[in-house]
């Protein structure tokens, strides 16, 4: 019969290849979501946000400058 002190070694060592394993796995996934192209809906869902943003940050940044006297 082992000891408890090898077999517990044996039982860590499978835990960690399965928790390797499934680390492979999920990146291989996330990877491929990343890399993914998206619908055209999606884009054009995306750029509309993008200049919303970009729209808020000029307002932002103009209102500091005004608040701060600048222009």
């Amino acid at each position: 019969m082992p000891r408890r002190e090898v077999y517990e070694d044996l039982n860590h060592e499978i835990e960690e290849e399965f928790a390797h394993h499934n680390l492979e796995r999920d990146m291989k996934a996330d990877y491929a979501a990343s890399t993914r192209i998206g619908t055209d809906e999606h884009v054009r869902r995306l750029r509309a946000q993008n200049r919303v943003l970009l729209v808020a940050l000029i307002l932002v940044v103009g209102g500091f400058c005004l608040a701060l006297g600048i222009f």
